[in-house]
């Protein structure tokens, strides 16, 4: 968790105001401690806080929600969507729920295994069960997260006895790719079988594994590896020293861009507040947390009404929030496993929903693109009249 407190504008010792200088308070909270979440929070807030910027999990995030509404503290976070509604919450990660059922109805999918954790919450359940109700689906709902190796094996080969072939998975990286190890290790990654994954990076996915042995894999990519800002980024990144930046020879996840544009979306904002000459100094309407009720901030109403008007291109692309703090008018791609790797096949966004990009001349070069996918050829013709065919 990440505290920021008063920012300066680098004019502050340069001549131009180019922008702020953010000094982060840094700190880990565990699950159960929530005493010592009130107590750090609550002694930082009297030094001068402005915001609050960190993960979430289901067992904390209420608890948090509840200090940001009290003390009119916005939280910027890249953790799951909350689920509800909460003023002073802005949420970098996009919601999956549209772009998944829209693939749902793509595939046309009406019988089918949705394996899930709970460590993001239930929107996505939520939003599937729906549509099951309405369509008539059979969707067999399946909470894997307390589950081991061998778990998932039994699990998997009785799913097979049952013919089950189609399987969406929810869950966080970490658990993912263990679920998918299994898969391969029980031999149900070969064709015939499909996979959707229920997440943001498929490209942060090792999937090397599934390319060869011949079941559809298709998921979802926030990140655009083609944009300038990310081309640019990346070229930095492949120079940096391992030895110094450890972790740098693998490509930055999905996560990373979000807390990445979060750090953009705080500077951008304090930058229209200066703009807008609001006084955030907190000088006389700090508020205080430990008064009974506790006193909100003063200013916070501010921060949190100029956080929601940012928009800007981050490396998630365009970067927008609407009065709930969610992220709006995002564009995310789907992809699918070729043999020769990852392959975008469309994208999904508010407007056009899904879209599919057809990419025909590759057809005749990778047999496996055409394997369990039905591929429809229509030829328009002017008709003649011909004595063979008696028209």
């Amino acid at each position: 968790m990440s505290l920021v407190h008063p920012l300066l504008p680098l004019s502050h010792y340069h001549q131009v105001p180019i922008t702020y200088l953010i000094v982060l308070n840094n700190f880990r909270i565990y699950a159960n401690c929530i005493f010592l979440l009130c107590f750090l929070v609550c002694s930082q807030y009297s030094r001068g806080v402005f915001a609050i910027f960190g993960l979430y999990d289901k067992r904390s995030v209420h608890t948090l929600t509840s200090f940001c509404s009290a003390l009119h503290i916005s939280l910027i976070t890249p953790s799951f969507p909350t689920e509800g509604e909460s003023q002073f919450v802005l949420q970098l990660r996009p919601s999956l729920r549209g772009a998944l059922l829209s693939l749902l109805d793509h595939y046309e999918w009406n019988c089918f295994v949705f394996l899930y954790d709970t460590d993001r919450g239930y929107s996505i359940l939520q939003a599937i069960m729906e549509k099951a109700g309405q369509n008539g689906w059979h969707v067999s709902a399946i909470c894997v997260e307390n589950f081991n190796d061998a778990s998932y094996r039994r699990l998997l080969e009785d799913l097979d006895r049952r013919q089950e072939k189609k399987f969406v998975i929810d869950c966080e990286i970490e658990r993912l790719q263990n679920i998918l190890e299994q898969i391969v290790s029980v031999g149900k990654h070969v064709k015939g079988y499909h996979y959707i994954i229920a997440n943001l990076g498929f490209k942060d996915i090792s999937l090397e594994r599934f390319m060869h042995g011949g079941a559809n894999v298709t998921g979802f990519q926030l990140v655009d590896f083609n944009t300038p800002m990310v081309t640019k980024l990346m070229q930095r990144w492949k120079k940096l020293d391992q030895r110094e930046y450890p972790g740098s020879e693998t490509p930055p996840k999905y996560t990373s861009a979000l807390t990445y544009d979060g750090v953009l979306v705080m500077a951008e904002t304090f930058r229209n507040l200066r703009r807008q000459k609001i006084d955030i100094s907190r000088r006389g309407n700090a508020g205080d947390c430990l008064a009974n009720p506790a006193a909100p901030w003063g200013q916070g109403i501010d921060m949190e009404r100029t956080l929601k008007q940012v928009r800007i291109q981050g490396l998630t692309g365009n970067v927008q929030f609407d009065h709930y703090g969610r992220r709006v008018n995002y564009t995310m791609d789907v992809f699918e496993l070729k043999s020769t790797g990852p392959r975008k096949v469309g994208y999904w966004n508010d407007m056009d929903k899904l879209v599919l990009i057809q990419d025909m001349p590759t057809l005749g070069n990778d047999t496996a693109a055409v394997e369990n996918r039905t591929v429809v050829v229509t030829t328009i013709m002017p008709l003649m009249k011909n004595p063979i065919l008696r028209n």
